[in-house]
């Protein structure tokens, strides 16, 4: 494979910033060698939106479909980085960012990357999509929006945001870290677990930058 792989998903390893609410996500081993097992065995237990995730309509639309329903191609091709330098991403903003017409996957890099690499608290000031944005998004036939923490509509607004992107049938990633991806082209390989019937699931996401050489 030609290009500079960016790994863009966060680390299961530590404590990192969680829904007010939500479990999260806890490893812990089930077998240990050391204590005389035959094997280690780590057991997994997370709530599917913690870390870096993949959502589908069906999370907040009672008609929408899950996660199952989106094709992997979707997920897989060409993306666009933009760096979004404010409190919230506006329409204004994406129009300053000089996004190319025809693009489809749409990764929004902010301020929310260098949450990832602090005490673990969650921030509800993180920077996030207003519904205007998300209709900006649709206008120009966004197939697929990624966002750097763990919503991609502010804390203290309504559901709507995520609603308009849904109906739209536009995918979301949420959860990524963007720190070491500067704005521009890549090629991006986002694989959610196969879940079934799930809302979401948990992701791996690299974005390959064809302009370097490994």
């Amino acid at each position: 494979m030609t290009g500079r792989l960016i790994d863009v998903s966060v680390a299961l390893e530590r404590p990192i910033p969680t829904w007010p609410g939500s479990r999260g996500h806890r490893t812990f081993r089930t077998m240990a060698i050391e204590s005389g097992d035959a094997a280690n065995v780590t057991q997994l237990e997370m709530d599917v939106h913690a870390g870096t995730h993949v959502e589908s309509s069906l999370h907040f639309l009672a008609e929408g479909q899950p996660l199952a329903s989106v094709p992997l191609g979707e997920l897989v091709g060409p993306a666009l980085v933009v760096e979004i330098v404010g409190p919230a991403v506006t329409p204004a903003l994406l129009e300053q960012a000089g996004i190319p017409s025809g693009t489809t996957r749409l990764l929004l890099k902010t301020t929310n990357s260098a949450l990832w690499h602090g005490d673990g608290a969650f921030d509800r000031h993180y920077v996030a999509l207003t519904a205007e944005a998300a209709r900006w998004l649709v206008e120009r036939e966004v197939s697929v929006v990624g966002i750097d923490y763990l919503s991609v509509q502010r804390f203290e607004d309504t559901p709507e945001t995520h609603r308009i992107l849904m109906r739209a049938g536009i995918t979301i990633i949420e959860g990524l870290d963007l720190t070491d991806a500067s704005p521009g082209a890549y090629e991006l390989v986002c694989l959610p677990l196969r879940l079934g019937q799930a809302e979401a699931a948990p992701a791996r996401v690299i974005l390959i930058d064809r302009t370097a050489t490994t």
